[in-house]
């Protein structure tokens, strides 16, 4: 689609890349939103998120040159030549970043749990984003399509299902039912089963639409964990929540109503979010106006 955005001389910004940017810091954002609703140490749930970010970003690397061992292999540089062989794992950074939110959590005498359910709300957060960006770039190709809504990708021939954009699209789905959790009392560790299942179904059901559709023991792992989790914290039977949320779901595309709620929600969820972050920008505008007064 657009896998350059502009370029500065010889410097090209890709669409991923700042997309994969935007998706970090609101992803951010929404963590910072669930420590203030939670009344929790932002500060150090911050840091730790960040920490958490930077080992599911190595192991995501390293897990992608695992996968292609025999190029890296050939010139072991390109490792660390991000710009020259672009390339991350989404399950190299989940299983990576998921082991480091674990260990510093034991380390700091932290609820893992509690800082599972931050961490999924923005890992949903900043995928949503991801996705996009990776519909721009040409990442994840879908397989050739003849449908109306099917797109042309950069280096393939004939038009294909936007996959990238329908899971984007999903996950919203999925984070607007979340945050709603989320933001209410809730047992701790609900909303990384909930999460866990959510994105497993999302990468099962459209792996079959993807032209590597390779990676299938991931998404049923995900399902699996996550289920087991939801029932132990919720002592609910997981497979009624999962009929419930297919329920939804079809009712979300069947019904005109159910549709519309939904986007008046997402509405109101995002004017919110945008009207707390004009305040905060104002208020940052005074204090830098403030900081430059001189007294005479």
């Amino acid at each position: 689609m657009f896998p350059v955005l502009f370029s500065v001389g010889k410097i090209s910004v890709s669409s991923f890349g700042v997309f994969l940017a935007l998706g970090f810091l609101l992803g951010i954002f929404l963590i910072w939103r669930l420590t203030r609703a939670w009344d929790l140490n932002e500060e150090k749930i911050l840091d730790l998120i960040l920490l958490t970010f930077i080992g599911g970003l190595f192991a995501s690397r390293i897990y992608f040159a695992l996968e292609n061992w025999q190029y890296f292999m050939a010139s072991p540089l390109n490792l660390f030549l991000i710009n020259k062989s672009p390339g991350f794992s989404f399950w190299g950074g989940f299983l990576g970043g998921w082991l480091t939110l674990y260990a510093f959590a034991r380390r700091k005498r932290l609820d893992f749990w509690q800082l599972a359910d931050i961490a999924f709300v923005g890992l949903l957060g900043g995928l949503v984003l991801s996705q996009l960006g990776c519909f721009l770039g040409g990442c994840n190709i879908g397989i050739p399509s003849k449908a109306f809504f099917s797109v042309t990708m950069v280096g393939f021939v004939g038009k294909r299902w936007p996959i990238q954009a329908v899971e984007a699209v999903f996950l919203s789905i999925g984070l607007l039912k979340i945050w709603s959790q989320a933001t209410h009392f809730h047992q701790r560790g609900k909303i990384a089963a909930t999460g866990l299942i959510l994105v497993g179904a999302a990468k099962l059901i459209l792996e079959p639409l993807k032209q590597d559709h390779s990676e299938v023991i991931f998404p049923v792992f995900f399902i699996l964990l996550g289920t087991v989790i939801l029932y132990k914290v919720t002592k609910q039977n997981p497979i009624t929540q999962f009929k419930k949320l297919v329920a939804y779901l079809e009712k979300l595309i069947s019904d005109p109503k159910v549709r519309k709620t939904a986007i008046q929600s997402f509405s109101k969820l995002w004017y919110n979010q945008k009207t707390n972050i004009g305040w905060k920008l104002r208020n940052v505008k005074k204090s830098i106006r403030r900081s430059n007064v001189k007294f005479s």
